[in-house]
């Protein structure tokens, strides 16, 4: 028993890092990010099976959970970020705008290029990786990658001169 509880910690703490992450770069909210990433792992323990790919299979579960989410959140976007007392007001208030501008931006994506932006970029996973997460061949990622970028580019740069 101590065996299996040790090996289900070592799953959990290799693991846990990097879905929290993917968690809260989608949603924003550390709390919620905090709960999925536990649930993703409660539903691994409910499963009673051990995947062949498992970082897959608990990417999998999280992206529905987040997916499960997002239609019931209020439309609000709030900050849960603490920032120094020290740190200056201005690039505060700048840094806050750049990242908002860039989650709106994401948010105007199609759910599945926003996954494949999340696990690219900011996650790091390479593109077969990925498509083994969502499910597509690496030619679909690609594509979902290039689509999402093109878009963000274009999105980003009428803000721009809307901005101005």
């Amino acid at each position: 028993m101590d065996d299996a509880l040790s090996h289900l910690g070592a799953l959990y703490d290799t693991h846990a890092p990097r879905i929290f992450r993917y968690v809260y770069h989608r949603v924003g909210i550390r709390m919620v990010a905090e709960d999925v990433t536990s649930e993703v792992f409660v539903r691994f323990l409910r499963a009673r099976t051990m995947p062949d790919n498992l970082p897959a299979y608990l990417f999998r579960i999280a992206h529905n959970l987040i997916v499960d989410y997002l239609r019931r959140a209020p439309s609000v976007e709030l900050s849960d970020e603490l920032t120094n007392a020290r740190d200056d007001p201005a690039q505060l208030a700048e840094d806050a705008f750049q990242r908002a501008r860039v989650r709106r931006a994401i948010a105007r994506l199609t759910p599945e290029q926003q996954q494949v932006i999340v696990l690219k970029f900011l996650e790091g996973f390479a593109n077969e990786e990925i498509a083994e997460i969502i499910g597509k061949p690496v030619g679909a990622v690609k594509a979902l990658q290039h689509r999402a970028l093109t878009t963000l580019r274009d999105w980003l740069a009428v803000e721009s001169r809307q901005a101005r």
